[in-house]
């Protein structure tokens, strides 16, 4: 590699310290598309999944060097008559090596991005009732968590969650289900919170009515760690909006609302083997982002769209105003592993504000490299995070600083075994 080469390789991305903020910029990409409403992850790297009017199908976008724009292919078409339309939709985030799956309205569509077959599951829904929500359960077993929002008297809608077999294109209840809640009407935006998740083959659900969380393999209750942690500490923690489990790691992270409309971060975490210690962790895990809530700029602050990358080296999360919840500002948070400079999985202190999305309509995450990527239906915003720890760091002049810096990313980089 020359010497041009390696100057030009590492300026290719920028992070810009604002008033004591770590700043990262996204690249701005069209697909050549005229709208990319959807977006979903895929088993495909580097890539998300869509849905196209035009071609009347799921579409691969692959993305390529820095600022090129991203190859398009279709996947699966035709396999119904409005594939895009104004349904309401929700893509599953898991998958298997071949096969994605999404609701809409009253069915799922199944399909096989390998051999490019696709069809409809219905699950004798009646005209009333939607489908909200799938996810892969157990694949092998042909396991599925499915929501079904069922329509009530006055207009009220119960939402519920079920475990269902599919046979011959059919889901059939196994009988295990759990209500989420009422609600008067279903929204097209994407899900601000989930108070379900699927982990590694186990369905994790908050029982509101009970206030704990419910754990199962679909067939009966299983045990596990998050669950049990938190419903022995629950009167320590706030109203339960949404929680992720890491991919690997042993800890979760719940959204808590307390009752001054406050919004915080609860890690909870099965690494300590002191059992007496876990209620304390449960307090001294407590994140309270408001900080900052004056340099985004907004009144009040709420959290929403939480994840964790697929490598689990990131956690991300929404900043939203309460009235404006489709304009989130996203910051990432490094996953660091335990040791005594790194006391806590989260290291907030290095966090990186990634900016605001106005009118985001989807987000999915992607693999090989690592990056996040978020659509307000015109434009693809793409956040390389595995490029951070290469990233040539600017103070700003309010900063007291004009000119490059040296990167705590490249620490980072080297927690992440990159560098």
């Amino acid at each position: 590699m020359s010497e041009k080469d390696m100057v030009e390789e590492e300026i290719t991305y920028y992070v810009f310290v604002k008033k004591g903020h770590w700043h990262f910029a996204p690249q701005y990409l069209s697909a050549g598309m005229t709208t990319v409403q959807w977006i979903f992850p895929v088993p495909e790297p580097n890539a998300v999944g869509t849905l196209d009017r035009q071609n009347n199908g799921i579409m691969f976008i692959k993305f390529g060097e820095y600022g090129a724009e991203p190859d398009s292919e279709i996947i699966a078409q035709d396999y119904g008559e409005r594939i895009y339309d104004l349904f309401d939709y929700r893509f599953s985030q898991n998958f298997t090596d071949d096969t994605i799956a999404y609701s809409q309205n009253y069915a799922a569509v199944i399909a096989n991005v390998k051999t490019g077959k696709a069809f409809y599951a219905g699950s004798n829904l009646s005209v009333d009732d939607y489908m909200l929500g799938i996810r892969f359960l157990d694949p092998q077993q042909k396991l599925f968590v499915v929501v079904k929002s069922i329509r009530g008297e006055k207009q009220c809608r119960t939402e519920s969650i079920h475990v269902m077999t599919l046979e011959n294109r059919e889901f059939i209840d196994t009988g295990w289900s759990i209500a989420l809640g009422e609600t008067h009407r279903i929204s097209r935006y994407f899900p601000l919170h989930h108070t379900w998740l699927v982990h590694n083959h186990y369905l994790f659900v908050h029982d509101r009515e009970w206030n704990k969380i419910v754990c199962t393999d679909g067939k009966e209750s299983v045990q596990h760690p998050f669950s049990e942690l938190y419903n022995i500490n629950f009167g320590r923690i706030g109203i339960v909006k949404d929680f992720a489990i890491h991919p690997t790691l042993p800890f979760g992270v719940i959204i808590e609302e307390r009752v001054s409309n406050t919004y915080n971060l609860i890690v909870l975490r099965w690494d300590l083997t002191n059992p007496k210690k876990k209620a304390e962790q449960v307090i001294s895990l407590h994140y309270d982002l408001g900080y900052l809530q004056s340099h985004l700029g907004l009144e009040r602050m709420a959290l929403a769209y939480q994840s964790f990358s697929p490598d689990g080296n990131w956690y991300v999360v929404g900043c939203i105003a309460p009235d404006a919840p489709q304009s989130p500002h996203f910051i990432a948070v490094p996953v660091t592993p335990i040791d005594k400079e790194h006391p806590d999985f989260l290291d907030t202190d290095n966090l990186v504000i990634l900016g605001q999305i106005a009118g985001m309509t989807s987000i999915a995450w992607t693999s090989g490299p690592t990056s996040y990527v978020v659509s307000n239906g015109e434009l693809l915003h793409k956040w390389d995070l595995d490029e951070l720890p290469n990233a040539r760091v600017f103070v700003m002049p309010e900063d007291g600083g004009a000119g490059e810096k040296a990167s705590i990313f490249r620490r980072i980089g080297r927690l992440f075994g990159k560098g």
